[in-house]
């Protein structure tokens, strides 16, 4: 081993351990906090956990659980571990006592493994949740008992259907819904954004799924200058390269909840499989959601309620083919008769 590769190495495990005794002080102090919750209950109340930390989307699709849990447990303190980007998501929610932002998975571990919660509502599968420095993981029993995976989850239902059963509860559909703040609400209304407008999402954290900019900036375009609409993009970033006074780019410059905000005030949501996909049918928009094959599933069906069974949705898939491969003219002429026959409807 050269003396390079030896410090290299030193350096790594300096780096690791410290970082486990640093989250095993944190987590211990973490324990206290929630010991000392508990005991302030005097026996009156347990303590009682959900887990789901990410993505976004998934939090959003399982925010019936939280209402579920909660009939299971009235008088009890209702905590949602979370990821501390996505706590916005539960921490208005009514039915949450406590928005437990995780800043790590062997934090979590540490913390669940002490039993201080009286019920562990997990979410997750049992392969997830690797902790990538310490090398341990946070597993599902559940999940793994019923062999709910990473592979095969679309197989068992929707997100939340799989939810569901990951964490061991009856499988109720139900569509999710947000809590947006008045100060949320009220930023968005000094936007003063127009009535005929339609809110695009075009990229997401997944390359497979998603449709190709040339295809979006035309789409773009078209609903502007020919159908009439004015257009907000949102999410991270923009890859389109738009100048039109009727587009609008909101990517990155606005809050969860302000985003879906947006999303609620527009007449459509245009956009791929993804977590503003979810606002949307959280917040009763009009979705129109271009699919696609995706790894091994051939299709699939990732929402509830009024998304899954289409009365409030259309998604728009070709048998075989992934979403970047859905032909332009073929795209728009669904558009095209969807806006058609909502207009219809409205004007009869």
């Amino acid at each position: 081993m050269s003396l390079s590769d030896f410090v290299a190495l030193w350096k790594h495990r300096y780096r690791k351990y410290t970082y486990i005794a640093r989250e095993y002080v944190f987590a211990l102090a973490e324990i206290v906090r929630f010991w000392g919750v508990k005991s302030s209950f005097l026996g009156r109340k347990k303590l009682i956990a959900i887990i789901r930390t990410e993505h976004f989307g998934d939090i959003v699709a399982a925010e019936p659980i939280a209402r579920q849990v909660r009939e299971a447990h009235p008088n009890d303190y209702l905590v949602w571990v979370v990821k501390p980007s996505f706590k916005e998501l539960v921490a208005t929610h009514p039915n949450i006592d406590e928005a437990w932002p995780q800043p790590t998975v062997l934090r979590r571990l540490l913390v669940f493994s002490s039993g201080v919660f009286d019920k562990v509502y997990n979410l997750e599968f049992w392969q997830s949740n690797l902790d990538i420095i310490s090398g341990r993981v946070h597993k599902n029993e559940v999940a793994a008992a019923k062999n709910i995976t990473v592979f095969n989850y679309f197989e068992k239902g929707n997100l939340l259907t799989i939810f569901q059963l990951c964490a061991n509860l009856p499988v109720q559909d139900e569509a999710p819904r947000l809590y947006i703040t008045e100060g949320d609400v009220k930023k968005i209304d000094a936007l003063h954004l127009p009535e005929k407008l339609i809110v695009i999402h075009c990229s997401s954290n997944y390359p497979a799924k998603d449709w190709s900019v040339p295809h979006w900036e035309r789409l773009i375009y078209w609903l502007t200058e020919e159908a009439g609409y004015t257009v907000v993009e949102i999410g991270l970033k923009s890859k389109n390269s738009v100048h039109n006074p009727k587009y609008i780019n909101a990517c990155g410059k606005y809050s969860l909840l302000q985003t879906a905000e947006i999303i609620r005030c527009a007449d459509y949501f245009i956009g791929i499989d993804s977590g503003p996909a979810h606002f949307a049918n959280a917040v009763g928009t009009y979705g129109i959601l271009l699919f696609g094959k995706l790894n091994n599933f051939d299709s699939y069906m990732p929402y509830s309620g009024a998304y899954q069974d289409g009365t409030n949705a259309r998604l728009l898939w070709q048998a075989g083919k992934t979403c970047s491969e859905l032909e332009y003219d073929w795209v728009q002429a669904q558009i095209e008769a969807i806006v058609a026959k909502e207009t219809k409807e409205v004007t009869i």
